[in-house]
């Protein structure tokens, strides 16, 4: 398996351990994120519908202060971004697309977490299958520990179905394609069953050897526990500021959101401070 390092502020891997993962917890690097799936999805042609002034690809799920940002950089160049969404009374993205399956899931007493945003350069050094492993192990770990969703939900390209079904193993990928309101692509759902993904993978990597199996990958990581505490030491909601500068200065997301989810989102946000002044 590739080596990796995990310090205090960042993930590093690659040959050279030239390429490295932090958790975008300022305003610049969450501006750098956005901005660089803002940049992958209009060189894709997508029909975005945010402010094409603003060059950013913002929602007001990202504004959640339980919200994982992770980015990829090499050198000072911002070359991968993916988005762990928990759920709340905000809902998800995926509401605006495939609400049957989310509201069932939620009958149900499920904990969902949604992966959003996941952007990867092209034409770069390494490979992006390789960044996007990377960054689903770290999405994994986010969403089954800190977050303690049971399972993790995505709008996925139709074209990508495969490799979500075939690949990550995720339990559902829908036949079925709808088109997203805010890329104008058509999409599938898929959901990851978090509880059983470990005898998921555990069954279908059995015998492979090397980068191939993904089980290793996910679930015989000697790095685990120092992951885990480099996203507990470098989790930090939006401030105030932020908030403003991204809803309100860069974009017309608070006021799109209506008074109801705004009023949620500042109760998150105020108990999210609450909790962070005891410690």
């Amino acid at each position: 398996m590739e080596r990796t390092i995990v310090s205090p502020d960042e993930y590093r891997f690659g040959p050279e351990n030239e390429w490295r993962i932090v958790i975008a917890n300022t305003k610049s690097l969450r501006e750098a994120a956005f901005r660089l799936v803002y940049d992958v999805y209009t060189a894709k042609g997508y029909a975005l519908r945010v402010p094409r002034e603003s060059g950013l690809w913002c929602t007001i799920y990202f504004m959640h202060p339980d919200t994982i940002i992770f980015l990829v950089l090499k050198g000072d160049e911002a070359v991968g971004t993916a988005s762990v969404v928990p759920d709340s009374r905000l809902g998800l993205a995926a509401d605006l697309i495939f609400p049957e399956p989310l509201h069932a899931l939620r009958s149900g007493g499920r904990r969902l977490c949604e992966v959003s945003s996941l952007a990867v350069t092209e034409g770069i050094a390494h490979e992006s299958v390789d960044l996007t492993t990377h960054l689903y192990r770290l999405v994994y770990l986010a969403a089954a520990y800190p977050l303690r969703g049971t399972d993790i939900v995505a709008c996925i390209m139709a074209h990508h179905g495969e490799f979500y079904s075939s690949v990550l193993l995720f339990d559902e990928v829908s036949t079925e394609t709808r088109r997203s309101p805010k890329t104008g692509q058509q999409v599938r759902y898929a959901r990851l069953n978090l509880e059983t993904m470990k005898e998921r993978y555990a069954r279908g990597y059995e015998g492979l050897t090397g980068r191939r199996n993904l089980y290793r990958w996910f679930f015989q990581n000697e790095d685990e526990p120092a992951m885990l505490d480099w996203m507990k030491r470098n989790r930090r909601p939006m401030t105030r500021e932020e908030i403003q500068y991204f809803g309100a200065e860069k974009s017309s997301i608070l006021a799109d959101a209506g008074p109801e989810k705004v009023a949620a989102l500042m109760e998150y946000h105020e108990k999210a401070a609450s909790s962070l002044s005891r410690y």
